[in-house]
């Protein structure tokens, strides 16, 4: 069982890891090419497309104008791609762009992790409060889901997406985060804060794309199923999700909160009791072949995008070069 432990983790940490530093060769190639930009001199490094992908407000904005008008976002297209992937991903594999891939999702492990070794444990909230602050982030997503696929027209949306204000939406997150103000400070600082003291706090309560996708997920036909006669009512799934989800007294887990890490099922000491399995008479997955149909997947957009020339911005250097003095004024 030990081994079997160990090679799950493994697993999923080692496509987190390899995605958190691709994240951070992305920033620091965004970071250098925008001092290049602010310099006037020629980039020796071209811009990252995945930089896009911390631009979710962009890409919904892009969604509604491609289904609207049928035009692909030519400004942040590679934003586009990465939220379709999310979706597409949920609709098949629950939600498993949330602990397999996202890198905030890695970042709020960590801090659980910190939580864990400084305190003994992570503290939990009692339920009733819990309900209310998981609605939280359904009430982000219900805000974000009514302005712009309901108070925004397809023209409008289009507009956007070709307005200078999201031309330079990436540089403008990358000011914000380079110049912190307090409030800025205090706030992401408060959110780190909570995340040590209770596990998985931004992603179970304030993040509205964990909203989106977990409702997404509830049609997968993947879910985590649990065999009744050969489960010992041991609680051990129950204790590892790190999403709270009572396994043990499931057959099916449907809930939205439910990421698919598989934690659950490399815990349990009953062979074959807990598995990610399918309806549909498709196989059940292990970790190692749930890993193999993320990547693969992943790839496919991905390779997929840049052979259509959905993946880089049609912004060019010398527009960047336009722009970049203008970026404060921008929006304002």
């Amino acid at each position: 069982m030990y081994l079997k432990l160990r090679k799950h983790v493994s697993t999923r940490h080692v496509i987190q890891s390899l995605v958190a530093m691709i994240v951070v060769y992305i920033g620091i190639t965004f970071v250098i090419f925008i001092n290049q930009i602010a310099n006037n001199s020629t980039p020796i490094l071209n811009r990252p497309a995945g930089v896009e992908a911390f631009l979710p407000i962009s890409a919904l904005v892009g969604l509604k104008a491609w289904i609207t008008t049928g035009s692909f976002d030519p400004v942040h297209p590679a934003g586009l791609v990465i939220l379709l992937l999310a979706v597409t991903l949920s609709l098949l594999l629950k939600r498993t762009f949330c602990s397999w891939i996202c890198p905030i999702g890695t970042l709020s492990e960590g801090f659980a992790k910190i939580g864990k070794r400084v305190f003994g444990r992570n503290f939990t909230i009692p339920n009733w409060l819990d309900y209310l602050l998981r609605s939280v982030k359904y009430l982000i997503l219900f805000f974000f889901v009514l302005a712009i696929f309901f108070g925004m027209s397809g023209l409008d949306a289009a507009a956007f997406v070709q307005s200078p204000y999201n031309m330079v939406a990436d540089i403008k997150m990358l000011k914000f985060m380079q110049h912190l103000t307090s409030v800025g400070m205090i706030v992401i600082g408060t959110i780190v804060v909570f995340s040590i003291l209770y596990e998985n706090f931004w992603c179970r309560y304030l993040c509205p794309y964990g909203g989106l996708l977990g409702l997404l997920s509830v049609l997968s036909p993947y879910k985590i199923t649990r065999n009744l006669e050969s489960c010992i009512q041991c609680g051990q799934c129950t204790r590892r999700c790190p999403n709270h989800i009572l396994v043990d007294q499931a057959s099916r887990v449907w809930s939205p909160e439910c990421t698919g890490c598989l934690n659950c099922v490399q815990q349990c000491p009953s062979n074959d009791t807990l598995t990610f399995e399918s309806q549909l008479g498709l196989p059940s997955l292990s970790p190692k072949a749930l890993a193999v149909g993320i990547l693969v997947i992943s790839v496919l957009f991905i390779v997929s995008a840049k052979i259509t020339g959905h993946w880089k911005t049609n912004v060019t250097v010398e527009m960047y070069k336009q722009i970049l003095p203008l970026v404060d004024q921008i929006g304002h």
